[in-house]
């Protein structure tokens, strides 16, 4: 059908005004022709409107539909089709050149103030409720002068995402509880705030994908809680999830309102997510979603909205209690993590005047902790390393009963924590059958792995034990069953530092080792200790653990390898080879890119701009093309020249060493000569110079079509760009900017410079039309 309205419009353009259509239609028909062309056009435009693939054919065709804008009588219905395809195919606004807005814009003194052509302009400002600064531009820049003109957009009533710092996981053998619980209380709502109904949704969302932001794509990702499949949100009246609003029944059924409070359930041994409002179950729930991620409380709302999380404990009482087998929220808080509230997604943070711009940051995927011991199923001890296991075993006990009874503990028929008795506190050889097997079993344990951790373990002095002395101890220690504990000395035993190394890998097995027996005997994570339930603070990775715990397994382990080299054994851990990862490892949702807009490119002169590492991670910064690619990393092709200060290397199509690294505080001075074609670091004022003493960091640069300041912000990384539109405000630029006769990149520019910053979206593939997919069903 459209190929058939494109046909026709095609044939009645052959004629030029009505006289012409007249000498082969007619004159009846003649005087309809004007009318005729544009009810063309609106009909074309209903056949697209509404349908993205529709609209998207005339992506390619965007100069032929403006170009018949010269034709006044048939200008009208053009503009509706214009209008239908720029609101449908948001990629048509990538390809808007300044020729296309000026034929708009002339309507305007042909027509007037029309206000179809008044809603193409509009259309061309904003895409997704995300402003599109380039087009603004080229608007203002022809339409305002010798006008009194105004333009006005429609308000978009954003919803912010925020979320308590705690993530719930689950997987075979973690540590992790699979039943939680939070409350959310509704302290005020202003149903109105704009002509948009004011946003609240409460529920929960996961790591691995919820983004919220305006212009998050195609209907995904523009408002908050249940507008994509990594979300799923209550607003009172309905379940969301995918953008997609199911109806549910509770009593008295509203929306969110002041006094509510909503008991959001999530069970992910189902799994399931429930909701109660007010105490009352609501009539529907999620089941059967997907679990690999990290999942947490979250709360989307927009302007006139004030609530609270309630998380339990000191954390907000909850007003109604959890049902049977939850757990409140705030027991998942990691150890040394202070409970906060947080934006999902933050890309500045401004504070006094200063703007923080910040790098993305990494859920913490250590809070679902699945211990993993080095597997030593497949070790055989040989015969040398059996030997030694039991004399391994007994030193070990004595250094255990030692530290025991330095803490005042005393020998009991049964142990009693409350008077410190214990049982064990006997010889080894007299200790109950299950201790003993224990004991021998960890010995065992210990060698395995160290041969398991490429350890080398051999015979070095076969008189040593005959050199070993025990420790006398002073009558103190004597038991009231006659034991007196008798460990080796072994005082004039060190470690290398390569040993200590390995004592602390050893330290980390042997808790990895305690934690997965516990995960089988059913214990799960809690901030607080809770033995009734199996709830338990320790379950958490190793480098987690409070000093005291680390300090206890590092001893115990310490005091084995000790034990082994006082026997006269050689232990020689393998190569300690560092294999750290940068920025150039890591994908590209790990690092975000900010840019100045296009527009400002530079194409001649000499310009200067700062950088001050807040942090001292993974960070770059310098110039770059207009085009630069916020997919590719920066510095790694031919459209960037940036400088690394973690590293202390300069990146155009790979990296050298270049200058020194920096550190938290320090200001990076950004210079190009555009007459020289050089670009230039400077560190605190003092220039960085290459391993061969020169101060160019790059030279015989091609100008093309100019150059835009840039940085790239890895993991949780904070710097500060200032283009120097305060030229008081840039620390450096009078010690090495203005004395070499450079302008600070924003010099006299009363509005403040865009900067944009980069995002991963996922985006949708077609399929080949050759694509074949093999099934195979069981």
């Amino acid at each position: 059908m459209i190929t058939i309205v494109l046909e026709c419009i095609d044939r009645l353009n052959v004629y030029n005004t009505a006289a012409h259509f007249s000498e082969f239609a007619g004159e009846e028909a003649a005087e309809s022709w004007k009318e005729i062309v544009n009810l063309l056009y609106e009909l074309l435009a209903s056949l697209i409107r509404g349908n993205r693939s529709n609209c998207a054919l005339f992506c390619d065709n965007l100069d032929w539909l403006v170009s018949k804008l010269d034709r006044l009588e048939a200008s009208s219905g053009i503009l509706e089709v214009l209008y239908c395809v720029l609101i449908e195919s948001p990629e048509v606004l990538n390809i808007i050149q300044e020729n296309h807005i000026k034929s708009i814009i002339s309507l305007l003194d042909k027509h007037g103030r029309n206000h179809k052509v008044l809603d193409v302009l509009r259309s061309l400002c904003v895409c997704n409720g995300v402003a599109v600064r380039s087009n603004q531009n080229l608007i203002t820049e022809n339409l305002l002068p010798g006008r009194d003109l105004l333009l006005q957009t429609n308000i978009v009533n954003y919803a912010t995402s925020v979320r308590p710092n705690i993530f719930l996981g689950t997987c075979e053998g973690s540590t992790q509880f699979k039943k939680w619980y939070y409350e959310m209380i509704v302290d005020y709502v202003e149903s109105f705030v704009t002509a948009q109904a004011t946003h609240l949704r409460v529920g929960w969302a996961m790591t691995e994908g919820y983004s919220p932001y305006p212009g998050g794509g195609e209907a995904w990702g523009g408002n908050g809680v249940g507008d994509d499949l990594y979300s799923y949100g209550f607003d009172g009246l309905h379940l969301w999830s995918g953008t997609v609003a199911r109806q549910v029944a509770s009593p008295n059924a509203h929306t969110l309102a002041a006094d509510d409070v909503v008991s959001c359930c999530l069970d992910l041994s189902v799994p399931s997510i429930s909701f109660r409002i007010n105490g009352h179950p609501v009539q529907g729930m999620f089941e059967n979603f997907n679990v690999d991620g990290l999942f947490f409380p979250v709360i989307s709302f927009s302007a006139g909205v004030k609530v609270r999380f309630l998380l339990g404990g000191r954390h907000g009482d909850f007003k109604f209690m959890p049902p049977p087998g939850y757990a409140p929220c705030y027991e998942a808080l990691l150890p040394r993590e202070r409970m906060r509230i947080e934006p999902i997604k933050e890309y500045k943070h401004d504070f006094e005047g200063v703007r923080n711009l910040l790098g993305p940051t990494l859920s913490l995927t250590h809070t679902s902790f699945t211990p993993c011991p080095v597997d030593t199923v497949q070790i055989v001890l040989p015969p040398h390393l059996e030997r030694i296991r039991e004399k391994l075993a007994e030193n070990i006990h004595e250094l255990w009963a030692v530290t025991r009874i330095e803490q005042g503990w005393t020998y009991g028929s049964f142990r009693d924590d409350n008077k410190k008795l214990h049982p064990c506190l006997v010889d080894f050889q007299s200790l109950p059958e299950p201790e003993k097997n224990y004991n021998l079993q960890m010995s065992g344990e210990t060698l395995k792995t160290l041969l398991a951790l490429g350890c080398h373990v051999g015979m070095g002095d076969e008189k040593a034990e005959e050199n070993l002395k025990k420790i006398k101890l002073p009558k103190t220690y004597v038991m009231t069953n006659g034991y007196k504990p008798a460990p080796l000395d072994l005082n004039h035993v060190k470690l290398t530092p390569n040993q200590n190394q390995l004592v602390e890998k050893l330290a980390e097995n042997g808790h990895n080792v305690w934690a997965r027996d516990r995960v089988r005997q059913g214990w799960t994570y809690s901030i607080v200790q809770d033995i009734v339930n199996k709830r338990n603070p320790r379950l958490v990775p190793y480098n987690l653990l409070d000093e005291r715990t680390k300090k206890t397994n590092r001893d115990s382990v310490n005091n084995a390898v000790r034990t082994l080299i006082g026997y006269g054994y050689n232990i020689e851990p393998p190569d300690q080879e560092s294999t750290g990862q940068g920025l150039e490892n890591t994908r590209g949702d790990k690092v975000r890119i900010f840019r100045a807009e296009k527009s400002y490119a530079v194409t001649q002169g000499k310009w200067y701009f700062e950088f001050e590492a807040v942090t001292t991670g993974e960070m770059r910064v310098g110039w770059a093309r207009p085009c630069v690619r916020s997919d590719t990393e920066l510095g790694a092709d031919e459209l960037a020249y940036v400088f690394n200060g973690n590293k202390a290397q300069r990146w155009h199509i790979g990296n050298e060493p270049f200058g020194r690294q920096w550190q938290s505080g320090d200001v990076v001075g950004c210079m190009i000569d555009l007459s020289e074609m050089n670009i230039m670091f400077t560190l605190n004022g003092e220039m960085l110079i290459s391993d061969s003493g020169s101060e160019m960091a790059f030279k015989d640069i091609e100008i093309g079509e100019g150059f835009i300041p840039v940085c790239a912000l890895g993991l949780s990384q904070v710097g500060r760009i200032n283009l120097g539109q305060k030229v008081s405000s840039m620390r450096y630029f009078a010690i090495c900017g203005l004395q070499e006769g450079f302008e600070p990149f924003a010099i006299n520019m009363k509005r403040d410079i865009t900067m944009w910053f980069s995002k991963s979206l996922p985006q949708f593939v077609p399929v080949p039309t050759d694509h074949q997919t093999n099934c195979t069903w069981w």
